[in-house]
């Protein structure tokens, strides 16, 4: 995967009308006809968030985005795992998962260990994070441009009468949901 240095200027600059009307980005790929909408559209002439459709799981009542095969990963897309001997993890870089040394991109800043996020930097120092809509709300988007206390939604517990946010594997932590702690994060 190639990343570009090259900053952008402005919006208008970035696309090319043609004289149907239709935009187009001067590097390639159709932008999304939705009115402001910069984002690459998929299918349709639209980008995800205005309407195109997403293929399927086959499952029967499984509504999650088909990875491979016409399936999704829980119901049997292939997926890269780490090579390291019984590492259940997905492969990210160089066919290892990030405890067995697959490399992250740092923030750039001197001295700084974290995860970098947009430009090169962690959120820390200055990667734009976004906030909730709502306002005077400080708190970090969820869902749909809004904070769970605003109204994004969250998956609860798959086990009937419980109510409580789901964690891992669909289930909270009262029903089983085995959440890392600090110590079982080193390798």
């Amino acid at each position: 995967r190639r990343t570009s240095t090259r900053k952008r200027s402005s919006v208008n600059q970035d696309f090319e009308s043609s004289a149907d009307g239709s935009r187009k980005q001067k590097v390639g790929g159709k932008i999304c006809s939705a009115a402001q909408c910069t984002n690459i559209a998929m299918k349709g002439g639209v980008c995800n968030r205005h309407g195109a459709k997403k293929k399927r799981c086959s499952s029967e009542g499984c509504m999650n985005t088909a990875a491979k095969g016409g399936v999704c990963r829980r119901h049997g897309a292939q997926v890269k795992l780490c090579s390291s001997t019984g590492c259940p993890n997905i492969a990210m870089r160089g066919g290892v998962c990030v405890r067995h040394g697959a490399k992250r991109k740092r923030c750039s800043r001197t001295g700084c260990s974290n995860q970098a996020q947009k430009g090169g930097v962690c959120t820390k120092h200055g990667a734009a994070v976004k906030s909730c809509s709502s306002t005077g709300c400080p708190n970090r988007v969820v869902q749909g441009g809004v904070c769970m206390r605003h109204g994004a939604k969250v998956k609860l517990c798959i086990n009937e009468g419980c109510t409580k946010q789901a964690k891992k594997g669909g289930v909270c932590k009262r029903h089983g949901a085995e959440l890392k702690s600090t110590a079982d994060a080193q390798p």
